[in-house]
């Protein structure tokens, strides 16, 4: 976030170094996820890089909570953390047993299956679109070509008989757009996977200069954990690895012709 908000000013490392009384080496750790600035500090980011109000909240948690390893909060705050690790780290990794990931949805799939899940009004389903629109754009706006993969069960595509034949047709040409480019890889799991693997995602830095720490986020109805332990995330990692053994490539699955999607849309 520091990163991003001193690039859109245009300030240098040295800059905000100075006026926040340190060294540029100190604000070049900041960005490069070495070190956490204390809550003073990151009230001085928020003045002078003009960031938004919810976002610097968030920060400021972040740096009260700095020791720990499993950072909770609710879905709207870690999502914030999740739009920029989709913008600047090297490996994004999804699993989801019900819906498609909001990355990958078209917009008659945002307002004709996800309200099926729970209520929504209408201003917050508006606002989840104009969010998930302005994830999946930055992502695809990357040049450094991050390692995306997506595991889906093959409930969310049957889920797409709520959708009218054309909406279904573009949401799966959606997947299959995303899964021709070099760095996408979409797969299905249509079998049995194991208990309790609910929707997670892992988040690695890579290769990427600015990616943030490696992590694990997961929610549950009333919140949602960013896991940066590392036995925790040893077990969503052997978790991954489950899934993806059991997981088929996305056009092998069309190609199978399973519950007719393929015959359907070629």
């Amino acid at each position: 976030m520091t990163h991003h908000y001193r690039e859109l000013r245009g300030r240098t490392q040295a800059y905000i170094g100075a006026l926040l009384g340190v060294n540029y080496q100190t604000v070049a750790r900041w960005e490069k996820s070495k070190k956490c600035p204390d809550v003073g500090e990151v009230l001085g980011l928020a003045k002078y890089l003009k960031i938004p109000q919810e976002l610097s909240n968030y920060m400021e948690d972040i740096a009260r909570n700095e020791a720990q390893k499993n950072f909770q909060a609710d879905r709207r705050f870690n999502a914030l953390c999740l739009q920029f690790a989709e913008m600047y780290n090297g490996v994004i990794c999804k699993w989801d047993p019900y819906l498609i990931p909001g990355i990958a949805q078209t917009r008659a799939y945002h307002f004709g299956v996800v309200p099926m899940t729970q209520n929504y009004t209408a201003a917050q389903l508006k606002r989840g679109w104009k969010f998930k629109l302005e994830r999946s754009r930055a992502l695809l706006a990357r040049t450094d070509e991050p390692k995306v993969v997506l595991i889906i069960s093959d409930v969310a595509l049957r889920n797409l008989r709520f959708l009218s034949e054309p909406d279904r047709l573009a949401q799966l040409k959606r997947l299959q757009y995303l899964d021709s480019l070099p760095n996408w890889e979409i797969r299905i799991v249509a079998t049995l996977y194991p208990e309790g693997a609910t929707a997670f995602s892992i988040y690695r830095a890579g290769e990427a200069e600015h990616g943030g720490p490696d992590f694990v986020y997961t929610e549950v109805w009333d919140n949602s954990w960013c896991i940066e332990e590392d036995t925790r995330i040893k077990r969503y990692d052997d978790l991954w690895n489950i899934l993806l053994g059991k997981s088929i490539a996305l056009k092998e699955y069309l190609d199978d012709r399973r519950d007719g999607l393929a015959e359907e849309h070629p």
